[in-house]
């Protein structure tokens, strides 16, 4: 019995020690905010899967390693699990960015990001039938940039994360996409054409959500998108 005793002591006594060892106080902070365009004011579409991220960095302590925030397809992104503190916050993605913010972070703080996009993309609707959808799609380059445009695209899919790395995609035929490789075609040429694609295969009478797309030659591979568009197939 005294060997029991001894034995529920030891236990509790632990239990309690590890109570107190990771009674740590909560996240108690957040921030949210947008990725913007510095020339328009308007926010600068993104991808979700292997998109661009906002980095916080916090100071005060050696070698902080990044809390990491992935920016939602309408250029937005929001973190509301970190803890308060002065932080460094850096933006990554198909943009030139040079500001680096320095913040204090304490509660829920809104901060947008100025940035000058690789590419400026647009993208309309030509026209539709049950299993089509066919758009145009236009890039140019942000002024003063010398990356190759290397890739025009457009991308279908049944959610809005759609991208180029998250399609339409039945039976392995790809057929929420269409890409045309520019990279042998002059700058110029790209800039002046108007891209034609069309989306086959697809289900009558379904919502899609539909964005034009087109990268540079970038160290990330980052696609720059037009603004998403909601097209239903014909019945």
């Amino acid at each position: 019995m005294r060997k029991q005793f001894i034995y529920f002591s030891f236990a509790a006594a632990v239990f309690c020690a590890a109570c107190k060892k990771d009674n740590y106080k909560a996240p108690d902070a957040g921030i949210s905010g947008n990725i913007v365009d510095a020339l328009t004011g308007r926010n600068v579409p993104q991808q979700t899967l292997n998109g661009a991220k906002i980095r916080l960095y916090q100071t005060g302590y050696k070698n902080p390693q990044p809390i990491n925030s992935s920016i939602k397809p309408d250029g937005s992104y929001a973190n509301t699990f970190i803890f308060s503190g002065n932080y460094k916050v850096v933006a990554e993605g198909p943009f030139f960015y040079t500001d680096t913010l320095s913040l204090n972070i304490n509660g829920n703080v809104q901060a947008d990001l100025k940035v000058t996009p690789y590419l400026e993309v647009g993208c309309e609707l030509v026209s539709k039938t049950s299993t089509s959808i066919t758009v145009r799609v236009k890039t140019n380059r942000a002024a003063g940039n010398t990356q190759k445009i290397a890739r025009v695209a457009v991308v279908a899919g049944t959610t809005a994360s759609v991208d180029i790395n998250n399609y339409y995609n039945v039976d392995g035929t790809k057929n929420g996409l269409v890409v045309v490789n520019t990279e042998a075609i002059s700058d110029a040429t790209v800039e002046a054409e108007t891209y034609e694609f069309t989306l086959a295969k697809l289900k009558p009478g379904t919502l899609y959500y539909v964005r034009g797309g087109a990268r540079t030659l970038n160290n990330g591979n980052f696609y720059n998108y037009a603004g998403m568009m909601q097209i239903s197939t014909n019945p």
